[in-house]
């Protein structure tokens, strides 16, 4: 549907349809003047999806959310000046972990830049070491062809399969839909056959990445010798890559270590999959009988520092990423192998080329010992009666139901959720922001991610994170996915106790345990969201269940204490003879 009341509303409309043709459909809008024509053509369109919120901040991080949970694009509109900037934060997550996400910023056209008028800042390079690509439009204009303004866009939203891509969208007065006399359909006629169809202006498919046959043969080759494999699972596998990767280990007995937002962490059929690595580890490495001679990582990052730890004091001869991104994904430098190729793909080509042979009970020794450490969860976790935070994160992975999202905070929660893990076999849907690993827009994050998955989704945060990220509880309130929120209050920075920090730092409760006396039952009321607050285990799983079966978004607030915290955590550890 194009809007041809004048050429800001031309273009608008443009731009709104070949967005939706490319299937990025849904709208992230933010309150503005400058951006009216991107707005009113969106509002106007009919199959336009639509969230808005007030601040921009929390706007850009429900787009990721929806990224990570769709694989598509959330299209963000702003106005110009700092609106602007209140993108970045979500903008550099989703560029570390290269998720897709088109800014179409509005902006004061040329002769109202760098001269003091009002509302104008340098937004052109606004995000450049961030954005994969990034154009500045002209103003609309008549001697401008149509054409031109759909082939930016198509090759924009192409690009954003590797990360974000910015367009800044200058606009002139009149910004409303007011005519101009503009001759809409003289200027339209170059593009009459792309308006009588529903298909993207320029089609661009997406790059297939292959590997190449004799790098197969030589990695083979490496690994021929009866060799012990450990699968490494990054962050952000789709589902098919997921079941190439376990469908792989099954074939070749070799053991998964894989990052809760691996998409192999939790499901059925997942008998190769560590669930407890980073306790198996601790801070003494690999135990002898567990160390593998080669290592293929899979994806992206994987982001467990007892994993990193055992692989630098106790290196494979070998270690190969194979993933469809470039980059290194290699902080401790000793990856050998770099395989650009899509992940299926690969699988399917190692099973096709034969098996290599693996040494009888390798991954049998690794299940072992993961069965050991549920043991002694089950019996410390999963019947107690008093709230710990681990136990929280026990009881969260072991009650979610099939299908339903899960989106973890930085600090404790993740960590907890990585170390403390019922091994669920329902397929739960796993996020976190781990590109920049911040505290930042966890909530609107978690309301993005259950937009795109459609599922009820739960985020389990910290106190300070949710404090950080408070003004985005009015989009949990307007959520029609139910989201349930899951906050550890222990009144400060908790990691910080597990840190040296804690012994050495003066005044270290003052300058990194933050302390603060805040609850979270005023800021429920404040945004019309159901409340409460539990005491104990059962008093929390029974609160969970009930918030699971009403299917309506609330907050649970969980209160501990950050030195007792820091004590359970090493009584578990103790149990296992490792340490924290």
């Amino acid at each position: 549907m194009i809007g041809r009341e004048n050429m800001n509303q031309i273009w608008a409309s443009l731009l709104v349809e070949e967005c939706v043709r490319n299937g990025a459909d849904t709208f992230f809008l933010a309150p503005g003047a400058r951006c009216a024509p991107l707005t009113v053509a969106v509002s106007q369109h009919p199959d336009a999806r639509i969230v808005q919120h007030f601040d921009e901040r929390g706007l850009g991080f429900a787009a990721l959310g929806f990224a990570r949970a769709t694989g598509r694009p959330g299209v963000l509109i702003t106005t110009s000046g700092t609106a602007v900037s209140n993108l970045t934060p979500a903008v550099v997550e989703a560029s570390m972990d290269a998720q897709p996400m088109l800014l179409l910023t509005a902006d004061r056209p040329f002769e109202l830049r760098d001269c003091g008028a009002n509302q104008s800042i340098p937004q052109v390079q606004a995000f450049a070491p961030y954005v994969v690509d990034g154009h500045d439009l002209p103003a609309p204009n008549g001697a401008i062809p149509p054409q031109s303004v759909l082939t930016l866009l198509d090759k924009l939203l192409h690009q954003s399969a590797k990360g974000p891509v910015h367009l800044n969208c200058p606009f002139r007065e009149p910004l409303a839909p007011v005519s101009d006399r503009t001759d809409a359909e003289t200027y339209l006629l170059p593009i009459h056959e792309w308006m009588n169809h529903r298909e993207p202006y320029t089609q661009i498919p997406p790059l297939v990445c292959t590997v190449d046959e004799m790098v197969m043969v030589d990695l083979k080759e490496e690994l021929s010798t009866s060799a012990k494999v450990l699968v490494i699972a990054g962050g952000g596998c789709t589902e098919a890559e997921a079941m190439a990767i376990v469908q792989l280990a099954e074939q070749q007995q070799w053991p998964i270590l894989s990052d809760v937002t691996s998409g192999l962490h939790f499901g059925p059929d997942q008998q190769q999959v560590i669930q407890h690595a980073e306790t198996l580890l601790g801070p003494s490495g690999f135990p002898l009988d567990l160390k593998p001679d080669h290592v293929v990582q899979f994806g992206t990052r994987f982001l467990s520092k007892a994993l990193l730890q055992a692989l630098e004091t106790m290196p494979p001869k070998t270690w190969t990423v194979v993933s469809p991104r470039e980059g290194r994904f290699d902080p401790i430098h000793r990856v050998t192998h770099r395989i650009r190729s899509d992940i299926d793909r690969f699988c399917l080509a190692w099973h096709q080329e034969g098996l290599v042979e693996t040494p009888e009970g390798w991954c049998a020794g690794w299940r072992e010992a993961d069965d050991k450490v549920e043991q002694v969860f089950q019996q410390q976790l999963d019947d107690a009666h008093s709230l710990t935070e681990p136990g929280v994160a026990r009881a969260i992975t072991r009650l979610l139901p099939h299908l339903n999202g899960l989106v973890v905070g930085a600090s404790m929660p993740i960590r907890d959720v990585s170390s403390f893990a019922y091994p669920s076999e329902r397929r739960i849907h796993v996020a976190a922001n781990r590109g920049a690993s911040g505290i930042d827009g966890t909530l609107a994050t978690a309301f993005g991610f259950a937009r795109g998955l459609s599922q009820t989704t739960t985020v389990f945060l910290g106190d300070l994170s949710t404090l950080h990220d408070l003004n985005s509880l009015a989009l949990v309130a307007q959520s029609r996915i139910p989201l349930i929120v899951v906050v550890v209050n222990n009144h400060g920075g908790g990691i910080f106790h597990f840190l040296p920090l804690a012994e050495t730092a003066p005044n270290f409760e003052k300058f990194f345990g933050t302390p603060h006396a805040l609850q979270f039952g005023s800021a429920a009321d404040m945004f019309h969201l159901p409340y409460a607050k539990v005491t104990d285990l059962p008093a929390f799983v029974e609160t969970y269940e009930e918030a699971l079966r009403e299917k309506q978004s609330c907050i649970i607030e969980v209160e501990t204490d950050r030195e007792r915290n820091v004590e359970q955590h090493r009584a578990l550890a103790a149990m296992l003879d490792l340490k924290v």
